[in-house]
């Protein structure tokens, strides 16, 4: 029988299917045997956005007019910041991508939660990467106040009390910018612990420019976020910006998951 469950969300940009390919092998590299113990769930909401990005982009490249410069460049933000952009449109005006995506993470939620045999109490532990962040942030926010898809929410109590993360006793979020969402609004409120032992760890590196500590946004944030500044990434990658992409093969990031995992095997 599974006896935690980890759950994990990409980021931003064109993601491959397999993004938690380097994290799950490390893990395993760490954890051995125990490993087996583990119900591993990965959110796949990339699809949602991407077909309407490539034909965006499609068209922009296909138009000899345009005559656009540095095309990769482009590209990247064109895919990550419209990823991002469209989600919190769709948030507050056309809600489609935005529950679309929120029912993606609820159904990885089901998956795991038949994983590990139907107990509400096994502990929950979410990795998120990015844009990943963001998205959780407001999967929890919506549950634990019963908006959108949980607005009518209803199930069986222990099944319930899972899906509304009342066992997730663990955020760890790499490269989160959550920072660019919030930073022109007044007053920042996190959302509520889930769990009374929850604990969020916030990994960022100072040369990612999409990555950010976050105990500065507010009191709320301050009272359970604990930020780590590592060096993420190689000797190519870990002192510029592509750090962005290289947290989740990092040591710094496996090791004191792999522990936080440990800790809730029995």
């Amino acid at each position: 029988m599974k006896e935690v469950a980890l759950i994990t969300l990409h980021g931003m940009g064109k993601v491959k299917p397999d993004y938690y390919d380097e994290l799950e092998k490390e893990l395993k590299k760490e954890l051995g045997s125990e490993w087996t113990k583990v119900s591993f769930q990965n959110v796949q909401y990339a699809p949602i956005l991407q077909q309407p990005e490539d034909e965006l982009w499609q068209a922009m490249m296909s138009e000899p007019s345009n005559d656009l410069d540095a095309t990769r460049l482009r590209q990247f933000f064109l895919y990550g910041f419209g990823d991002a952009g469209s989600l919190e449109h769709s948030s507050h005006r056309r809600k489609d991508k935005y529950l679309a995506v929120q029912k993606e993470i609820f159904k990885t939620f089901e998956h795991a939660y038949l994983d590990i045999g139907g107990n509400q109490n096994r502990p929950v532990i979410i990795v998120a990467q990015s844009l990943g962040c963001q998205v959780i942030s407001n999967y929890i926010w919506d549950a634990e106040h019963g908006l959108n898809i949980f607005k009518d929410y209803t199930d069986d109590e222990r099944k319930e009390s899972f899906m509304r993360l009342k066992t997730c006793e663990n955020l760890i979020t790499t490269g989160c910018n959550i920072p660019l969402f919030n930073a022109g609004l007044q007053e920042r409120k996190c959302f509520p612990r889930p769990h009374p032992s929850f604990r969020w760890d916030n990994y960022y590196d100072p040369d990612d420019v999409l990555g950010w500590p976050l105990r500065q946004l507010g009191d709320s944030y301050n009272l359970i976020v604990r930020d780590h500044p590592i060096n993420a990434g190689g000797l190519i990658a870990s002192w510029n910006p592509f750090s962005h992409g290289q947290y989740w093969g990092d040591k710094d990031v496996i090791k004191p998951l792999a522990s936080i995992i440990r800790s809730k095997l029995s």
